[in-house]
């Protein structure tokens, strides 16, 4: 599992990235939070996640070097369209960097600039959706991937707002962690009523320990503090980022094992 450590500090950086573009575009013409005083300090951390995501994946590369002719197969791999449309993003991001410390963002480049960003987290999702893999050959890694991107950007898009001023970022929060609450309890026993591989996956699943640590501490602890609360105080995203970390491991753990397993985890 140490091997795929890479690809997991990518997926949960890049989509913090993601996210955190999505909820500050959205927040730019968002009348009920008003503006952003703290916007060039979102999106140089916006830009720092994202940098380090992307040197975190050159790691699980056997020649980072190699990596840009993995763009000749842009028009059958999605991990070519992934490489792409992560390299226009962090192009974008930079240059909506630099805007937002010279003036102010501008909304239609901070609106391009996230609608890449889902982009890249679709081709990313694809990419996951391996045909061996038969219990995520669907799109069930998109699903994941966004509810992450959406849980972790909305929460530590608060660091940038005021407590008074939270109410569309503790909406967006509440209604993603009832959804991943939804999602993350009704797919293994999904995959129980399914084939050999697919019961195995979920049985797997329903007997790993980081699965209820992602279920109890990543997604009902928070959202009872979120509807308890109506905030979001600055210790949640701590416990938010330790779920989704749990989370991604085992969704690793399945993906990686699962052809010589049978979807048993070690």
């Amino acid at each position: 599992m140490t091997t795929e450590l890479p690809l997991l500090f990518f997926t949960i950086l890049t989509q913090i990235a993601v996210g955190l573009a999505i909820i500050s575009a959205i927040r730019q013409w968002a009348a009920a939070d008003g503006p952003q005083s703290k916007a060039g300090l979102e999106w140089g951390v916006i830009t720092g996640v994202l940098l380090v995501g992307i040197f975190a994946a050159f790691f699980h590369l056997g020649n980072p070097l190699g990596a840009v002719r993995m763009l000749t197969n842009l028009g059958t791999a999605w991990l070519s369209r992934e490489i792409l449309a992560f390299a226009a993003f962090a192009v974008l991001v930079i240059v909506t960097l630099i805007t937002a410390f010279r003036k102010s963002v501008n909304s239609i480049l901070a609106k391009v600039t996230a609608l890449v960003g889902v982009l890249a987290l679709i081709a990313t999702g694809m990419t996951y959706a391996a045909p061996s893999m038969v219990a995520v050959y669907n799109l069930l890694p998109l699903v994941f991937f966004s509810l992450t991107a959406l849980i972790l950007g909305s929460s530590i898009a608060s660091y940038f707002a005021p407590q008074d001023k939270q109410g569309l970022l503790v909406k967006i929060l509440a209604v993603s962690l009832i959804v991943a609450l939804v999602v993350y309890l009704s797919v293994p026993f999904i995959w129980l009523s399914g084939g050999t591989v697919m019961q195995a996956s979920g049985k797997a699943y329903l007997g790993s320990i980081l699965y209820w640590v992602h279920i109890l501490v990543g997604l009902g602890f928070p959202l009872l503090v979120v509807w308890r609360m109506k905030r979001i105080p600055p210790w949640l995203p701590i416990f938010l980022l330790a779920g989704e970390f749990a989370g991604r491991l085992i969704f690793f753990s399945l993906v990686y094992s699962q052809a010589l397993f049978l979807g048993g985890l070690y």
